[in-house]
């Protein structure tokens, strides 16, 4: 019983850690006051039109990301289809990637190479959708809708700097997305998320039972900031702390 009640501690400990690692509240987590500006990155959402064999066109979108020092990513003709992307390679402003799905039973394989400047990918398209290798120009911007890209603030935990971040995707009035957990691989999946007249609001859930926390972030976004809140209740405590988060992609 008390080995249990030792592990039922050790859990919550871990639980109310990482609550306090991205809500930046007290003296252990503050946000800083003016966030560095982030280097030029390629990560974030990329769009693009593609005329469709039929003559049909579509607006793809690309999500790219670093995880674990590496460069990964998904593509989607539309919500529903997206693909982790393969074979990534990225060399200064050389883009190289390929995206592979079944058809008939058999693998199409399309391979993405371009050069990537600021806001601007350009290059080719390969794919053998049609039954045989066929090239096409290839032009992707950064897709800014909304709130949709990452997003990222800083908090400062007994010394050590972090930074917080989340993905975030739009589709109307509705907001999804996930949250990496720190020190680990997985990510968390945004709770309620909702954008109404540019006021953003979302829930981060961590723990199971007795033991969940649930924090609370609203804001008010001005192009590529969000000012708002983050709010957490831990213990029956409610804890309250400014948050700033700037658009990285």
């Amino acid at each position: 019983m008390k080995d249990a009640r030792s592990m039922k501690a050790y859990r919550r400990i871990i639980i109310h850690t990482s609550a306090f690692l991205v809500i930046g509240f007290g003296q252990f987590i503050r946000a800083a006051e003016e966030p560095s500006k982030s280097a030029a990155t390629i990560e974030g959402s990329w769009r693009w039109t593609f005329t469709m064999p039929d003559g049909t066109t579509t607006r793809p979108k690309l999500i790219l990301e670093t995880e674990n020092g590496k460069l990964t990513g998904t593509s989607s003709f539309r919500p529903g289809t997206e693909m982790a992307i393969t074979n990534v390679f990225l060399n200064g402003s050389d883009l190289r990637f390929q995206v592979i799905r079944e058809r008939d039973g058999q693998p199409i394989v399309t391979t993405y190479t371009g050069k990537w400047a600021g806001k601007i990918i350009k290059g080719k398209v390969e794919s053998n959708w049609a039954g045989e290798n066929q090239a096409y120009d290839w032009e992707a911007q950064r897709a800014h809708e909304g709130a949709e890209g990452i997003w990222k603030w800083p908090v400062t935990f007994r010394g050590r700097k972090f930074e917080a971040r989340v993905q975030l995707e739009q589709d109307g009035e509705i907001l999804t997305g996930t949250m990496p957990v720190f020190g680990r691989r997985r990510k968390i999946e945004i709770k309620n998320g909702s954008i109404k007249s540019g006021e953003i609001y979302f829930e981060v859930e961590r723990g199971l039972g007795e033991d969940k926390v649930i924090t609370v972030y609203k804001g008010k976004q001005t192009g590529d900031v969000i000012k708002g809140t983050i709010q957490t209740t831990i213990d029956g405590e409610e804890r309250k702390a400014p948050w700033e988060a700037r658009r990285t992609d």
